[in-house]
């Protein structure tokens, strides 16, 4: 319990403020698995953009990483230059977060093990889908469906997974349904991810957008995708609105509210915006945190 408090408070705060002013909020029971989850997460997600390491060098590391997950076989991250501070301290301490792990019911150990797994898949997917020279693309929107599950849509389902498991009354819809809703909201904010990079990829020799060849194609493309995140945060919110508990409901609704006041400003921004990067602000954090608060109560 100890390991899991130190590392939500010195190193998730660090790796990712969003997702710990959600998760501090929502019940110790449900706390402990999705903490050390994410942290293990966005790990694997470190290893994947490690620019410095040669492509096949990372998609070695992602194997290594599953298996000190899995099988606590030994791990070594070389050292990489340009890593923001919090994601250092988090992959000095990879011991911690499996150890973490280890402390957790078997069946949440099993949880979070699946959920990593689906997700390095994903990662070493991408590695392999943009190698090659000049601006590579990808060809079918099922293709970008697929991997926003993979790196995110089984996220939803894992949540679901540890809350049924963790609270018996857990959400007034049944499984099934919370199931598609979480796998859904999941898939949303990853898109989400993907559009507010889409110009950086652009400039690095990827895109996410099918069939995008220009500059024109992308802003046109764009608006496509953008419904589609919002359609999936529609979901997001039946998902929440579904929950039992305030402080699921607060701590769930959160990075919905986020997504769509970004997907706002994405449809808004012209190419030099989009650019510069679309981004909400801590303040304005804030506010929609007292907005969460009011639609949670």
């Amino acid at each position: 319990m100890a390991i899991r408090s130190k590392l939500e408070t010195k190193v998730l705060k660090d790796v990712s403020r969003s997702f710990y002013l959600s998760l501090r909020f929502l019940p110790e029971g449900f706390r402990a698995p999705t903490s050390v989850g994410y942290l293990l997460a966005r790990a694997s997600d470190t290893i994947a953009d490690a620019g410095e390491l040669e492509v096949e060098q990372r998609r070695e590391l992602l194997g290594q990483f599953v298996e000190f997950v899995n099988e606590g076989k030994d791990f070594e991250m070389p050292k990489v230059g340009g890593l923001p501070e919090g994601e250092q301290v988090l992959m000095s301490r990879l011991d911690e977060c499996v150890g973490a792990l280890s402390e957790l019911p078997e069946w949440q150990q099993v949880s979070v093990r699946k959920v990593v797994g689906i997700i390095t898949e994903g990662q070493r997917w991408d590695l392999d889908r943009f190698e090659g020279t000049g601006v590579v693309g990808l060809k079918s929107d099922e293709e970008l469906r697929n991997y926003t599950y993979q790196v995110a849509g089984c996220v939803g389902e894992f949540w679901t997974e540890i809350g049924f498991g963790t609270e018996s009354n857990f959400a007034r819809a049944g499984r099934e349904e919370m199931m598609r809703w979480g796998r859904a909201y999941g898939r949303s904010l990853q898109l989400i991810n993907i559009l507010r990079d889409v110009p950086e990829d652009w400039e690095n020799g990827r895109c996410y957008l099918p069939g995008a060849g220009t500059q024109e194609d992308l802003m046109r493309e764009r608006q496509r995708w953008i419904e589609e995140a919002r359609a999936g945060l529609d979901q997001a919110d039946r998902y929440a609105e579904a929950l039992n508990g305030k402080r699921m409901r607060f701590g769930t609704v959160l990075p919905a509210m986020i997504g769509r006041e970004t997907l706002v400003r994405l449809e808004e921004s012209d190419w030099a915006a989009w650019e510069a990067r679309v981004k909400v602000s801590r303040r304005e954090v804030y506010v929609m945190m007292a907005g969460a608060a009011r639609f949670a109560l």
